[in-house]
């Protein structure tokens, strides 16, 4: 996985995740994060940008390097953030590759994350089992995260309703719970996204799917094989068949935005060929997900 490079990092370091459990209290629990005031602990810098209060804007910077800077403040309220990453044989498929974008994305939340000081876990799903880079905070830890992240081997199925439930570290942690997926699983993912409410998990739901399953180009006869159980099936595409794949990929979308409307979810549908400037500073902001 390329690395990103400085100038896209200082554009995230101006962004948080937007948890709304988390960051206003009542039920949010512990959250350590960038803001602005007088009677908490002084954390760092950054340069100014417009629409930040003017208050926490740093004189003594500015009549050192003649560059406006705002002073970040560190609440003592750390949030735990655990990222899901799909790691099933259907995210290896797609040009551009389904779970290449999921990677980055993971590792652009878990960014994000450790410059807010939360604490990060993340879980690698497939089958019913699990693995993970266990919680940890801190910027120089983004490095072990990528590491990991970079090193995940794709294969095997989706069980989301099995392999989420099964993630014992999230078990007492309040905070949110990001999964990236396709969502190509058979037994659905539901009882998975209901479990992570029981465990007082804000959810923000990134569904990938490549611009051959959004718009498939197929025509002819065919044999057709699933990437994670392998089974065939001999087809003959016709206007009409991809017309009854298209109603059919309609309301598996629309049953996955009404699943997450139904349990306060932030979800957002892309297609892997997005640019990660437009689905990072445009999309996800709109999503309700970063701010």
């Amino acid at each position: 996985m390329k690395t990103f490079d400085t100038d896209f990092l200082r554009k995230l370091d101006r962004l948080v995740l937007q948890g709304s459990k988390v960051v206003q209290g009542g039920t949010g629990g512990n959250r350590r994060s960038k803001a602005k005031g007088s009677d908490i602990e002084f954390s760092d810098f950054r340069e100014y940008t417009l629409g930040d209060d003017y208050r926490s804007i740093d004189w003594n910077a500015y009549a050192r390097f003649e560059r406006l800077f705002i002073k970040l403040y560190m609440e003592e309220r750390e949030a735990n953030i655990t990222i899901f990453l799909d790691t099933s044989a259907s995210m290896d498929q797609g040009e551009p590759n389904k779970g290449t974008l999921a990677k980055k994305l993971a590792a652009i939340f878990a960014y994000m994350a450790l410059a807010n000081y939360d604490r990060v876990g993340i879980a690698s799903l497939k089958d019913a089992s699990w693995s993970q880079l266990p919680y940890f905070s801190g910027k120089p830890g983004f490095t072990r995260a990528l590491e990991f992240i970079d090193e995940l081997p794709f294969g095997g199925e989706t069980h989301l309703n099995q392999s989420i439930p099964a993630f014992v570290p999230l078990q007492g942690r309040k905070g949110i719970s990001i999964v990236l997926s396709d969502f190509f699983d058979r037994e659905g993912y539901k009882e998975a996204f209901e479990y992570l409410k029981f465990q007082q998990q804000d959810i923000m739901a990134v569904q990938i799917l490549s611009p051959e399953e959004l718009d498939p180009q197929l025509s002819g006869a065919l044999r057709l094989i699933d990437s994670e159980t392998l089974e065939a099936v001999e087809v003959e595409i016709s206007p009409h068949t991809l017309n009854l794949y298209q109603n059919a990929l309609h309301g598996f979308l629309k049953d996955f935005k009404e699943t997450c409307s139904r349990l306060q979810a932030a979800s957002l549908q892309v297609s892997s060929d997005i640019s990660l400037d437009l689905l990072v500073f445009e999309k996800l902001q709109q999503a309700g997900m970063i701010r």
